[in-house]
């Protein structure tokens, strides 16, 4: 939510900005959401918060020169694995760069992930430790996303989720999506740098396909819940891989040069019977 500001010190490069509907700036001139641009020495590229989303990503068309572990080149901020956050000063170097001649402009529309108002949930697997009036609450009320929130996790207000059993249970594996429950009663929803296992209840799991519409949503935003049968959630999830393949198709398209859409395009529109003599 802090946005970037960047300046090309030397060399081309494509570069592309997806996620949630951000500002994006190229040397003065404002850019849509989710769009590919490339970048040559003396561009100067900012980016900050729009309208809704908290997480935009910034891609370059070539190898970005940081060191890997794992063989992986991410950055756990939790643990400075791999790296660390970026600061002011610091120079990006990206290898083997590539310039797409004839790539420009909105490469889809990012209303397709902003998030919704309802998240839906399946409930368990420790529902049986809570009460029927929270079961009831967390589908009945609104919560809201509070401050307490990263990639690993964010806390949410609304109606305490009352334990009615002892706080005991052994660790196990979580899941992204899991509402977890301490004893302050406020759930905690995983995301995904969750931790690997915990011992605290999990009334209900965030569907598949609304885990990362939630994650897009910002600190103070209100949602409320909807509980769900395990096929709803399988069905829901089709739905979105199925959104996910006309996406991947979509950037496909627009990736096309202007004589490459001339040529897969109808110029030619409403004629319906032959020209009579």
């Amino acid at each position: 939510m802090g946005g970037i500001a960047l300046t090309c010190t030397e060399g081309n490069v494509t570069a592309c900005v997806v996620g949630g509907a951000f500002y994006v700036v190229l040397d003065g001139k404002p850019l849509p959401h989710c769009s590919v641009f490339t970048l040559s020495q003396g561009s100067k590229l900012q980016i900050r918060p729009g309208p809704w989303g908290s997480w935009c990503y910034l891609a370059f068309a070539g190898h970005m020169d940081v060191p890997d572990w794992l063989n992986s080149t991410s950055t756990h901020i939790g643990s400075n694995l791999c790296g660390r956050p970026l600061k002011a000063q610091d120079v990006i170097s990206v290898q083997d760069t590539r310039t797409l001649d004839g790539v420009s402009g909105q490469i889809f529309d990012p209303i397709s992930v902003k998030p919704p108002k309802q998240i839906r949930i399946v409930l368990g697997p420790q529902d049986r430790f809570f009460t029927a009036a929270s079961i009831k609450s967390l589908e009945d009320s609104a919560f809201s996303l509070t401050a307490d929130y990263n990639r690993q996790g964010v806390r949410l207000s609304g109606p305490k989720l009352q334990i009615t059993q002892a706080l005991d249970m052994p660790s196990e594996p979580i899941a992204r999506g899991s509402l977890q429950v301490p004893g302050h009663g406020d759930p905690i929803c995983l995301l995904a740098d969750h931790q690997t296992t915990g011992g605290y209840p999990k009334i209900a799991t965030v569907i598949s396909a609304d885990q990362d519409k939630m994650a897009q949503m910002r600190t103070g935003d209100s949602l409320r819940f909807k509980i769900v049968d395990v096929e709803t959630a399988t069905k829901a999830n089709h739905i979105a891989q199925e959104m996910g393949v006309k996406l991947r198709q979509q950037i496909d398209d627009m990736r096309m040069s202007l004589d490459q859409k001339l040529w897969n395009s109808n110029l030619v529109s409403g004629i319906i019977d032959d020209i009579p003599e």
